[in-house]
């Protein structure tokens, strides 16, 4: 009996281990200057610039080796978050990234958006190399996802609509309800010629901006995918894996 409960506290450091997720500070500036070269970027309002346009919320996305490479700047005193949906719909249990202002302190937090509820998720072991930095309202944060896949097929499938939206911080430091800036047609994001026009489709209860883009899309998206080379995000999950192979040693050594 003893061997067996500590098999069980070895495999419960491993799971904590794995879903630990570290934020570094984040030493650069976010901006578009290799949007539609390098990067596709998605904005509101459309085409901005956040070096020169404090109400300009930002996300860019560049094809790696691992998946996707996202850049996100906002202004905000609680949060600038992007998701993606797979239907245009915010709110359809999409997967979202939230880059928080928690008292002059960057934070991050990784969660689902069904409806008008930011449903926190402690499995983070898609997400690596995140990085973040708050100057006053400023909010700044890069990071990696892997294993995205709209269609749930068995090749990649970077096919999202973009959304992008602001919130406060609730007093026990996580996410409230999100207001929905824009939501950006079916794009695909690892192709840098992807435009940044949108459709605004919500669910019927989603907070929206009333100033939010509804304009149609005046851009036609091409078919072919760019793949562009990035810098190998594979950091923390060969640290997951080394810590699974770690403890699998010591959990098989106790049997």
């Amino acid at each position: 009996m003893d061997r067996f409960l500590r098999v069980f506290l070895v495999l419960s450091c491993l799971m904590l281990a794995v879903q630990g997720l570290t934020v570094g500070t984040l030493n650069e500036t976010v901006t578009r200057s290799s949007c539609g070269t390098d990067r596709a970027c998605f904005s509101t309002p459309a085409d901005c610039d956040p070096t020169t346009n404090s109400a300009c919320l930002l996300v860019s996305t560049r094809s790696s080796s691992s998946g996707l490479d996202f850049e996100l700047r906002g202004e905000s005193s609680g949060y600038i978050a992007v998701a993606l949906s797979v239907d245009t719909t915010a709110g359809g249990n999409d997967k979202t990234y939230i880059c928080a202002n928690s008292n002059g302190t960057a934070t991050f937090f990784f969660a689902l958006l069904n409806n008008n509820t930011l449903e926190i998720q402690n499995d983070t072991t898609s997400i690596s190399n995140v990085s973040a930095s708050v100057n006053s309202t400023t909010i700044q944060c890069v990071f990696a996802v892997t294993g995205l896949n709209a269609s749930m097929s068995r090749s990649a499938d970077n096919t999202f609509a973009v959304v992008l939206a602001t919130g406060t911080l609730s007093s026990d430091g996580t996410p409230s309800t999100p207001t929905v800036k824009t939501v950006t047609a079916l794009l695909d994001l690892s192709n840098p010629s992807s435009s940044n026009t949108a459709t605004v489709t919500t669910a019927p209860n989603v907070t929206t901006d009333a100033n939010a883009t509804t304009a149609a899309t005046t851009t036609t998206t091409t078919a072919t995918t760019t793949t562009v080379s990035g810098a190998n995000i594979g950091l923390q999950h060969s640290l997951s894996q080394a810590l699974l192979i770690l403890f699998g040693v010591l959990a098989i050594s106790l049997l």
